[in-house]
């Protein structure tokens, strides 16, 4: 059965988040603690915050050593959501990252109750990203 509006809209926490190579090979891009919110808006707005549990933190005035570390560790968007079938698509808007502005991603949804599983083809076109939200309540 195809995944409803109703289905997506609300609060997510994150439960886990990994790529898996082809080989079967999993690793944790965020470590495997990440924590995250995904939202959906009845409007069709969404927002996705993912970073890592042990995430680093740096002092009033960082170098550029330690923003690097600090962005490398923290991944967020927002935007505008649709759905077709078993997928969603993030139209995204606004990301710490600017060249996803503009990018539309599109995951495969395996919806379990209280439970979403996202599935898409990772950067590299080979790898299988994973993204296991559980819904806040």
């Amino acid at each position: 059965m195809a995944i409803k509006d109703d289905d997506l809209i609300g609060a997510w926490d994150l439960e886990e988040m990994y790529a898996e190579a082809e080989d079967g090979t999993r690793t944790h891009p965020m470590g495997r603690d990440a924590r995250g919110t995904i939202m959906y808006t009845p409007d069709h707005y969404m927002s996705a915050i993912v970073y890592g549990a042990e995430r680093f933190l740096p002092m009033d005035r960082p170098s550029d050593e330690d923003r690097a570390e600090a962005f490398s560790s923290y991944f967020n968007y927002a935007g505008t959501w649709g759905l077709s079938g078993d997928a969603v698509t993030h139209a995204i808007e606004h990301a710490l990252d600017p060249n996803m502005t503009g990018v539309s991603l599109t995951r495969e949804i395996d919806h379990e109750g209280n439970r979403m599983i996202f599935t898409g083809v990772g950067p590299d076109g080979v790898t299988k990203n994973v993204i296991i939200w559980k819904r806040r309540i």
